[in-house]
């Protein structure tokens, strides 16, 4: 079912509640079916004048035409019904003809359709009923009121709307034949007449209200400026481990930079090592530690005292696992060789890195005190063994400080507590104690409200029409990400659960200037194929430069998937750019593996290379992959958190394309059409623990505090 609003459905606005939940409950009862649901579609004459503007029209290809009429007026404001008119009390009008309404609501659309040659023999095949839906009214309080109207049948009430499935085998009972079911071009026909254009609209170039340079400008004045808790965070340096844990943009990375640089000032002969996974990010660490050093104490890295490491490392540049096998007498292992060991082992399972770690920490006989202090980005994709062989590569105390996101594992699923990483002593306590030391960055600065709050949607699975599949279920947990609970109790799953965000990002706040519809940074475009995806993305990069003045550097393309399967549909999108004379890189393969920007390129990559970067204005492509069909549970959990990741790329804009039947919306799409609908809430039913495939929440009993 394609989904097209006009603006969000928020039942707690006395303007549309009623509609708001008629439409919820429409959703969640035929969410999966083909055709098009359309909250207050205009239908125009030839003069340009509103003929029709139902509350909530269904086109269904199989149920035909329905019209919903929707009063959110309870029992008591209906004083008397005298055949077609409802005599109004305490209302907003004396009388009302509500099953008149909806009746020459249908009649104009039919008759739209009637006067058109290409449809007219097309409608008189489709079937076509109109509901009055009374959402504050009971069946049985109205019943021993008025009785058996000969209209009860055209009437929905609160109870048909609260239970999806009855909802929908009440609409599936009323279905009419009125001939042969029209086919997949003959829909296309009517829908073309209707002018009706999917979801944010169509293959339309993207424009904006405001100049995005202008935005960028203000956004780069004010945009990070760490708050006390950070800049707390940055300057001390407990003597003992610490773990930070943080959102996507809560600046993590900053946070340990610029520890790093304040301990290499304050300690110049401290040996310190800067551990990350993602291999792009190695020249931005250094860049962020050397303008610290400058800037804030006079002085110029020294980078002998201070190395900055990818977490493996290759022949070509040394990592932290091959620094610490060379320094233990071991022969590092390459990735190539890892997954070769692992295939004469038949082990299809383990990941390489894991591999590697845990085969150096049993053949190791002794690991050598190497670093004062370690602090790892990423931690959420290192292996166990790898943070048990860093803390015993380091001196005591043990300052061993590394920040994490579980939302944005994409390779491992498992972000392990104290004790499952060290172990636990023969009184069953963890052997590392964090002491009180843990903490939490719970204030996204890089990416809009409006954009984290749809990642967090779509990576838990919050709006799926299912129970979510991750996420966390006690309040103090949401509080802890950033979220503020309006409404709902965690305690009673199925009971509705409202969430909304601190604004703090700077085009979140209500003194920003230029004003900016948080609208226009989520936008979401779908296509019938591959090429069509490539083709529009390829014009509006075109667009973004020349008419929007964006720099090729300010703009990234990244998507959801495997990149090593994807590659063709990498090449061919840098083929559609090169023809528009756009130069692009692919990240990892056209220039060094550290490299992720040149300049006068746009950067196109696969979200491994993409995780840890950021741009001004970010394409997430091949998005119909989050929820593919058909997937394992864990890998259904992976590409959620590649779609998080991706989302959260962007320090403004946000356009996410892909590709979706024309009967019915990719899931994926309809989520995030959800998300964007609810803003700047998030409303879903209460789950508990026991539902939920992979649980966010940290574990007090694991965690040696």
């Amino acid at each position: 079912m394609h989904f097209q609003p006009d603006g969000a459905l928020d039942d707690s606005l006395p303007g549309v509640a009623a509609e708001a939940v008629v439409w919820n409950a429409l959703r969640q009862a035929l969410g999966s079916d083909p055709g098009y649901l359309l909250h207050q579609f205009s239908i125009y004459n030839h003069q340009g004048h509103v003929t029709a503007k139902p509350d909530i029209l269904l086109i269904h290809f199989e149920l035909g035409f329905w019209v919903f009429e929707c009063k959110g007026c309870n029992l008591y404001n209906i004083e008397a019904i005298d055949g077609s008119q409802w005599r109004m009390r305490e209302w907003h009008r004396e009388t009302e003809t509500p099953l008149g309404q909806a009746d020459n609501q249908m009649f104009q659309i039919k008759n739209w359709l009637q006067q058109n040659p290409e449809t007219r023999p097309l409608q008189a095949r489709v079937a076509w009923q109109y509901r009055l839906a009374l959402p504050r009214i009971r069946r049985q309080e109205w019943q021993e009121r008025f009785g058996d109207p000969p209209f009860l049948g055209a009437l929905l009430f609160a109870d048909d709307l609260e239970h999806p499935e009855q909802l929908r085998q009440t609409l599936y009972a009323a279905k009419k034949a009125n001939g042969a079911p029209l086919n997949a071009t003959e829909w296309e026909v009517i829908l073309k007449t209707l002018g009706i254009k999917l979801g944010d609209p169509g293959d339309d170039p993207i424009s904006y209200s405001y100049d995005p340079q202008a935005v960028i400008r203000r956004v780069q004045e004010q945009i990070f400026k760490l708050d006390e808790d950070q800049r707390k965070i940055a300057t001390q340096y407990p003597e003992g481990p610490q773990r930070l844990r943080g959102l996507a943009g809560t600046g993590k990375t900053v946070v340990l930079t610029r520890r790093a640089a304040k301990i290499h000032a304050d300690h110049p002969d401290w040996d310190i090592a800067v551990v990350f996974y993602t291999r792009s990010l190695y020249h931005q660490i250094r860049e962020q530690i050397s303008k610290v050093c400058q800037s804030k104490f006079d002085l110029e890295p020294d980078w002998k005292k201070i190395q900055v490491m990818h977490a493996w490392g290759s022949q070509n540049q040394t990592g932290f696992y091959r620094l610490l096998a060379n320094e233990c007498g071991l022969t590092p292992k390459s990735l190539e060789r890892a997954k070769a060991e692992l295939r004469d082992k038949n082990d299809y399972t383990t990941e390489p890195f894991d591999y590697v770690c845990e085969k150096l920490e049993k053949e190791a006989k002794e690991i050598p005190q190497l670093f004062d202090v370690i602090l790892i980005d990423e931690g959420q994709d290192l292996p166990p063994a790898f943070y048990r062989l860093a803390y015993r590569a380091l001196r005591d105390p043990k300052r061993l400080y590394w920040a994490y996101d579980e939302a944005q594992g994409i390779g491992s699923l498992t972000v392990p507590g104290i004790a499952e990483l060290f172990g636990r002593d023969e009184t069953g306590k963890p052997k590392v104690q964090l002491g009180g030391r843990a903490t939490v960055l719970p204030h996204c600065y890089r990416t809009p409200k409006i954009i984290l709050m749809a990642a967090h949607a779509i990576n838990m699975g919050l709006l799926r029409g299912d129970q979510p599949l991750q996420g966390v279920t006690q309040k103090g947990q949401w509080e802890n990400l950033g979220y503020e609970v309006v409404e709902g109790d965690f305690r009673k799953p199925g009971s509705t659960i409202t969430l909304t965000r601190k604004a703090c990002h700077p085009i979140d706040q209500e003194d920003f200037e230029p004003k900016v519809d948080p609208q226009s940074l989520l936008i979401w475009r779908t296509f019938p194929s591959e090429e069509e995806e490539q083709n529009w993305i390829a014009q509006q990069i075109e667009r973004d430069l020349k008419q929007w003045s964006f720099q090729p550097e300010d703009l990234l393309v990244t998507g959801v998937g495997s990149f090593k399967k994807s590659r063709p549909y990498w090449e061919s999108l840098k083929a559609k750019l090169k023809q528009r004379g756009i130069r692009a890189l692919i990240a990892g393969e056209d220039a060094g593996q550290d490299i992720f920007r040149l300049p006068g390129h746009v950067t196109l990559a696969g979200i491994f290379r993409a995780k840890g970067n950021e741009a001004w204005k970010v394409y997430v492509c091949q998005f119909q992959n989050a929820t593919e069909p058909g997937l394992s549970v864990e890998e259904q959990l992976r590409r959620r958190n590649q779609a998080f990741v991706a989302l959260t790329r962007t320090k403004i804009w946000c356009v996410v394309t892909g590709i979706s039947p024309q009967d019915h919306l990719a899931p994926a799409f309809q989520e995030l059409q959800q998300a964007k609908e609810q803003y700047p809430y998030l409303r879903f039913p209460a789950f508990n623990k026991g539902s939920l495939r992979r649980i966010h929440e940290i574990d007090p009993d694991s965690e040696g505090v």
